[in-house]
């Protein structure tokens, strides 16, 4: 019972985590990257460029949350209804809603043929060639390669292989880094379906499940530590300083939040930009920076406009999540409970 509430307590903080993160890349994005991409008409006098890396506590909560997943679920195609019921209706209604937005008020730059915008359905559009809608969306196909690859593990019962599955991916990023940094040949198709820019930050985030779960196991302790400090020199590596020193935040964070230091997110207000955080994510970037535009250049002080962004992402996420997000996910989850039960002798 004792387990049971930890687990429990330790899942409401990742959901504060995760609304703090989409707080924190909505923060960047209306500050920092809009003064950039477009050019706020009055100074701001203040950026949050550290924002911009909120997309890698992501990284570490999925890989985290999604092996937790797979160790409690029945067969693949269960997986595969649960992340559809999470991700797909939510995403489909914000992309018909940015898309009213962007074509109505939006800049010209933003508005995409409609063929690029129905590939965008698909949610790897990236992969297949158009740009997204909006520009967050880009860490939506990373996480869809990254469950494909952890459902085939666990469909071929290779979950208990872990360590060795994440070693491999490690050296596999540091094969691509390094082709990258001399400018030698590397598929483009292997690096993303392996998602090998970001895998290791997924990897920590297994890793620290782990070590949750496992750690009074002879042995499983050193050896997470270990595959930590291998994950992190991966991203070393492979990657530019600033990506070292996201992860060792990032991993500094989990530690903290294992041992139970974060237990003060337990709190309504957390909860609240939590369960908006997905919504939140999907809805801010191309909407707000539509909506900023439109309000500078109608005479309104940046500020103003940027507060105002703010506020109707947040007032649309409410909204979204409660009438879509939600209900869909609870009617999708109980049909197909219902379709099963129906199906057994």
């Amino acid at each position: 019972m004792e387990q049971a509430a930890r687990a429990n307590q330790r899942v409401i903080e990742l959901d504060a985590l995760r609304g703090l993160a989409a707080l924190a890349v909505m923060l960047f994005h209306y500050t920092t990257f809009y003064d950039q991409q477009i050019g706020h008409r009055n100074p701001l006098g203040f950026g949050f460029p550290a924002g911009n890396y909120g997309v890698h506590l992501f990284f570490l909560i999925s890989g985290f949350v999604i092996f937790m997943t797979l160790e409690r679920t029945r067969n693949a195609m269960d997986f595969a209804m649960s992340r559809f019921s999470r991700l797909f209706p939510a995403y489909w209604v914000a992309l018909a809603l940015t898309a009213t937005v962007v074509y109505t008020i939006g800049m010209p730059q933003q508005r995409l043929p409609l063929s690029d915008l129905l590939v965008n359905l698909t949610m790897i559009q990236q992969m297949l060639g158009p740009e997204s809608l909006d520009g967050s969306y880009w860490t939506l196909e990373v996480e869809l390669f990254f469950y494909a690859q952890m459902l085939a593990w666990f469909v071929f019962g290779q979950l208990r292989r872990i360590h060795w599955i994440i070693g491999a991916w490690l050296a596999l990023a540091v094969i691509y880094g390094l082709a990258e940094q001399r400018q030698a040949h590397f598929s483009y198709t292997a690096r993303e379906l392996l998602i090998l820019l970001h895998v290791p930050f997924f990897a920590l985030g297994i890793l620290f499940y782990r070590i949750y779960t496992r750690k009074d196991r002879p042995g499983e302790l050193p050896l997470n530590l270990a595959m930590i400090a291998l994950s992190l020199a991966a991203i070393g590596i492979a990657k530019q300083p600033i990506y070292l020193l996201v992860a060792l935040i990032c991993s500094a964070i989990f530690a903290i939040f294992i041992a139970g230091w974060l237990r003060w997110l337990d709190r309504p207000v957390f909860a609240f930009f939590g369960a908006i955080s997905y919504s939140l994510y999907l809805l801010h970037q191309a909407i707000g920076f539509a909506l900023i535009n439109r309000l500078e250049r109608m005479g309104l002080h940046s500020w103003g406009a940027v507060l105002v962004a703010l506020a109707v992402a947040l007032g649309l996420a409410t909204l979204l999540t409660w009438t879509v997000e939600r209900p869909a996910m609870r009617a999708i989850r109980a049909w197909w409970k219902r379709r099963e039960a129906a199906a057994s002798p």
